[in-house]
């Protein structure tokens, strides 16, 4: 599956064996993350603990970015965890295949997708993202840090993305 075999160390074999026991499995780009770089890992495994609580953004927002994402870049671990994170939720295939095959079709209110179409901007075309983009979603009545922990997100899955391709067996 990658260049590197998993070797985990004692504390994140607990880590990950917790995992197991909330999530039902372990995704294995997990255990290469945890095997890279534990400190890493953990502040990973942190941010997503952050973003499910955040105050302002609805935690699904962040699935659907790495659902989104992950489809678009052809990151398979990625996109069936989070495919399945969101059917787990409520949200049927048709929601999920309408949205993969369409940005505009994010099914949260008005207010998440114009942020979630910002944020593809941002990622994408950053020299389109620009003070009226911000200005935008404050209007909206996001903030300066709901718009970056946004963008952070998902820059963050499009660059694990290319790690993860980087080490994987040809």
């Amino acid at each position: 599956m990658f260049i590197v075999e998993p070797n985990l160390n004692r504390e994140m074999k607990i880590v990950l064996r917790g995992l197991k026991r909330s999530l039902g499995h372990v995704p294995p780009h997990f255990e290469l993350y945890a095997t890279l770089h534990p400190k890493r890992f953990k502040m990973f495994l942190e941010e997503i603990i952050y973003l499910s609580t955040h105050e302002s953004i609805n935690p699904d927002f962040f699935a659907f970015t790495r659902f989104y994402i992950a489809a678009q870049e052809n990151f398979t671990y990625c996109y069936v965890f989070n495919k399945e994170l969101l059917l787990g939720k409520g949200y049927t295939q048709e929601d999920l295949e309408a949205f993969e095959n369409s940005a505009d079709k994010l099914p949260l209110d008005k207010k998440h997708q114009v942020l979630f179409v910002s944020v593809l901007t941002a990622i994408e075309s950053p020299k389109d993202f620009d003070e009226r983009s911000i200005e935008k979603l404050k209007v909206l009545g996001w903030s300066d840090s709901d718009i970056f922990d946004a963008i952070d997100h998902g820059a963050f899955l499009f660059k694990f993305s290319k790690i993860l391709k980087a080490y994987a067996k040809a």
